[in-house]
């Protein structure tokens, strides 16, 4: 479900982005209003599609999805687990805001979120895995910081 949300939004902000883009473009004297989800006269194809280049075979990931790092451990600064990554917390831009990591607890009990910044975050490869390091962090660090209520931060969160 958590990706399906991060998907449309993802989409949301594209799309929005297309059609601010288009926005700045110089009306003529007499115009006509289009219909909703139209996309505007002028509106290249190429302002809406993305072409990403392929990974390179051995090197270092530059482009991963987020579902492949949504519940991935999170390595610190002495190579031991320190939490989870959660969710991820996107701008309206588009960036990332933070990273929702999952801390401390058994079973799930006695958990809290933590908002990381995602400059703090390393994805390597290790093997055919993707790792999530996070060498400037311990689990002290970590489980001493204040948690979040994502409900009170994200509207319309479930």
């Amino acid at each position: 479900m958590k990706s399906f949300v991060l998907a449309a939004g993802l989409a949301t902000l594209l799309g929005s982005a297309a059609f601010a883009q288009t926005a700045t473009t110089t009306a003529p004297a007499a115009t006509t209003t289009a219909p909703a989800g139209a996309m505007a006269t002028g509106a290249a194809s190429s302002d809406v599609i993305v072409v990403l280049p392929q990974a390179t075979q051995g090197a270092a990931p530059t482009m991963f999805l987020s579902d492949d790092l949504d519940g991935k451990d999170i390595y610190g600064a002495n190579n031991e687990k320190i939490g989870e990554i959660e969710d991820f917390i996107l701008n309206a831009d588009g960036s990332v805001g933070a990273v929702v990591v999952e801390v401390g607890g058994f079973l799930g009990v006695g958990e809290k979120d933590v908002l990381v910044n995602w400059s703090a975050m390393q994805i390597v490869m290790d093997g055919d895995d993707l790792r999530v390091n996070a060498p400037g962090l311990t689990r002290d660090v970590l489980t001493n910081a204040q948690g979040v209520d994502l409900d009170q931060i994200v509207p319309g969160h479930d």
